[in-house]
């Protein structure tokens, strides 16, 4: 036997169980170097300060030999020298060297691979100083020592470590899909919910989750959640949205709303109007019997469409709601009975929902009828949001000082797309759309994007001047009257398309006042006046126009329709009157001292602003008919001059005049808090914004400016934010 396997034999028995019986393993290095040294196959050629990189053999190898050298380095057999400037060499007695001389070639082949392993292995330490599992982008595996050598022999090999169980999980972490939001979140709760559950003695393999119950939530909290599941449901994260909801304890809607909504969707009214009889408990009469109303007319429509009349007619008799507010919309109905429905489209006049997104309206509607506890409003979050903007801005109007007296410098915008005198401008009511009209050329619509920005949108061709404007309720339509001299023809135009919807046509040599009728949700109905006699009422449709009603006799200045079916008229006998086309009805409201040019209501129909020729501007009450207050000061001489309400609440006034400035007041204490100069000639009409803190005006100057009372913030950083 050699002399090497002698000294192996010498190893005692201790020594031999507890080097042999676990080897050192040691972890893996995570080292973003190792792809500028994985092409050296010798440890020995590698920088002093860069790790060595082994193959899955060679790592075995430096396992098997680590016990081994560690004996023979406390035998003294072998001294290793770990100075990076020096090569390995053997040190030792005469005695030691002399018995180095007589081993066999084989053996000292071997003494030299193990130091050569040794020594690599101590230059690894040098470098890392501690252990952290990686692999590479080769797929080898990097190594280092977690011990230096100095104590390499005093404390034996490191632990055991798991290699592969650690490699593979590695691996599978970087293989594994990309997770959504919801799974994600799902994760994160389940591993809350296993250190809740877990025992500081107990390891994670023996780990049981147990599920938690939802916490308490008040009122408050509950709809904070419902209102962030349905933002979240509109952006397509239906995972988050369950998981939200299951950890919550919470409910987006109630039940019979889900089905509620279904039904409707899918045109199944039997099962809407069963779905509504189970709301009962928590929904008032009235509004039963309107969502009824609405269902009964989806359905008598849909049977009209099927040739069902017998059926259609029994709906009308047994089932429609008898209530006296619903008699005039079932007799409208009834004349529906003797059409064809193959020549008449019978939706069309009754506005009836088909598509999907016409039947996305109808349930916002009825949404409107029902308690939020029920069913959401559509896109809750951002309608909170609005109001909190809108309560923001309300802070600001109500700063005086935002409004900078004589300031020729606090408006935002110039538009000069109109090449003559710009006579009208107004918003509609949703206030994301500006129309303005001039002396000649083509009326234009303006896209509201914020307070600062304005974007061309529609150019309304086909006639040659504008002298007023006037929206539809639900801003789809926009009615155009011409300027006196020319053709008095009324456009209608379709907003979004920018074509011409229907024409009225009226032959008087004279300018034409107008107003649509609000809430017609059925059909549009347009109330059109002049000062040679002609009041009427119209109902519109595509390239069809059918007059429903006039009254005689009457030179009308200015006319305004009401939310409860009347019409205000100006005339020029200095009163403002009340008639209704329905009946026939007719009566004074207010007597004015001088003659009166126009004439503005408030958005809740409550007061109203005269433009008086001689005592300027008058505010009134409508409900007791008597005068509050006058705003004098701005000159409007014998100009047609448009004033408007506006701000929070309608709280404030603005005017033109004829010297080139708007007025602006606090309608509560006559205060005049702002006189804006900027144009260089008569500015004939102002229109606020109904949604931002927006004052438009147009002038004589062929030019529209855009104003806004934000404290001590200029154009230019506007746009930046």
């Amino acid at each position: 036997m050699s002399e090497h396997g002698q000294a192996v034999q010498n190893i005692s028995d201790d020594e031999t169980a507890e080097q042999y019986s676990n080897p050192v393993i040691p972890q893996e290095q995570s080292m973003n170097q190792s792809a500028a040294v994985a092409g050296s196959d010798d440890p020995m050629n590698s920088g002093a300060h860069n790790p060595t990189v082994f193959s899955a053999t060679s790592t075995y190898a430096i396992e098997l030999a680590t016990p081994l050298l560690s004996y023979l380095r406390r035998r003294r057999i072998i001294a290793l020298h770990c100075n990076n400037s020096q090569a390995p060499r053997y040190h030792g007695s005469d005695n030691r060297r002399s018995h180095d001389e007589r081993c066999s070639p084989y053996d000292s082949i071997w003494k030299q691979y193990l130091q050569r392993l040794y020594l690599s292995s101590a230059r690894r330490t040098q470098y890392s100083g501690e252990l952290r599992p990686s692999t590479s982008s080769t797929g080898t595996v990097e190594r280092g020592v977690e011990y230096s050598l100095a104590d390499a022999a005093d404390q034996g090999p490191p632990a055991k470590k798991p290699r592969s169980m650690q490699s593979a999980g590695i691996q599978a972490q970087q293989q594994s899909p990309p997770k959504s939001v919801g799974q994600r979140i799902k994760e994160t709760l389940q591993t809350s919910k296993n250190q809740l559950c877990r025992s500081p003695n107990v390891a994670d393999t023996s780990l049981v989750s147990s599920p938690m119950s939802p916490p308490p939530l008040g009122a408050a909290e509950v709809n904070t959640i419902r209102i962030i599941g349905q933002y979240l449901k509109n952006l397509g994260l239906q995972e988050t949205v369950a998981t939200l909801f299951a950890e919550s304890g919470c409910r987006l809607e109630d039940t019979l709303a889900v089905r509620l909504r279904e039904y409707i969707m899918a045109g199944e009214w039997d099962h809407a109007l069963g779905i509504v009889d189970k709301m009962s408990p928590f929904v008032t009469h009235l509004n039963l019997l309107r969502i009824r109303e609405k269902l009964y007319e989806e359905k008598f429509v849909d049977l009209l469409g099927k040739e069902r009349v017998l059926e259609a007619l029994s709906l009308l008799t047994v089932d429609f709601p008898s209530d006296p507010a619903f008699f005039d919309r079932r007799n409208f109905l009834a004349t529906l009975l003797y059409v064809d429905p193959k020549s008449v489209d019978v939706c069309a006049k009754t506005g009836a929902h088909r598509t999907e997104r016409e039947r996305n309206a109808l349930i916002a509607e009825i949404q409107q009828l029902l308690p939020t506890t029920v069913m959401l409003p559509c896109n809750r979050l951002e309608k909170l949001l609005t109001q909190f903007m809108f309560m923001l801005y309300k802070e600001i109007f109500s700063n005086v000082a935002a409004w900078k007296m004589q300031c020729r410098e606090c408006y935002l915008h110039v538009l000069t797309k109109h090449t003559d005198e710009v006579w009208c401008a107004a918003f509609s009511r949703c206030g994301k759309y500006l129309a303005t009209g001039s002396r000649s050329g083509a009326a234009h619509i303006w896209k509201i994007i914020n307070e600062a920005t304005v974007e061309p949108y529609k150019e309304l061709t086909g006639r040659n001047s504008s002298s007023l404007l006037t929206w539809s309720d639900d801003g789809a339509l926009l009615a155009v009257s011409a300027a006196e001299g020319h053709l008095a023809d009324v456009h209608i135009y379709d907003v979004h398309s920018g074509i011409t919807f229907c024409v009225i046509e009226n032959r008087a040599n004279d300018s034409t006042v107008m107003s649509f009728v609000p809430n017609s949700s059925f059909s549009y109905r347009l109330v059109c006046a002049d000062q040679m006699g002609h009041f009427c009422q119209y109902a519109l449709s595509k390239n069809s126009v059918k007059s429903e009603g006039k009254f005689e006799g009457y030179r009308i200045r200015a006319v305004h329709c009401l939310r409860n079916g009347s019409v205000l008229a100006a005339d020029t006998h200095n009163r403002v009157r009340s008639y209704r086309f329905s009946d026939d009805s007719e009566v004074t409201l207010i007597e004015e001292l001088s003659q009166i040019s126009t004439f503005v209501v408030d958005k809740s129909e409550r007061r109203i602003l005269i433009d008086t020729k001689l005592h300027g501007l008058r505010l009134w009450d409508l409900r007791t008919r008597t005068l509050i207050r006058a705003f004098v000061g701005a000159p409007h001489q014998d100009f047609i001059i448009h004033s408007t309400f506006g701000g929070p609440e309608q709280s404030y006034i603005a005017t033109g005049s004829t010297d080139e400035c708007i007025y602006v007041w606090k309608q509560s204490s006559e205060e005049l808090i702002a006189k804006l100069a900027g144009h260089n000639a008569r500015v004939n009409a102002v229109a606020w914004n109904p949604r931002l803190p927006q004052l438009v005006s147009c002038s004589d100057d062929c030019t529209i400016r855009i104003w806004s009372p934000l404290v001590g913030i200029d154009s230019s950083t506007i746009q930046q934010n």
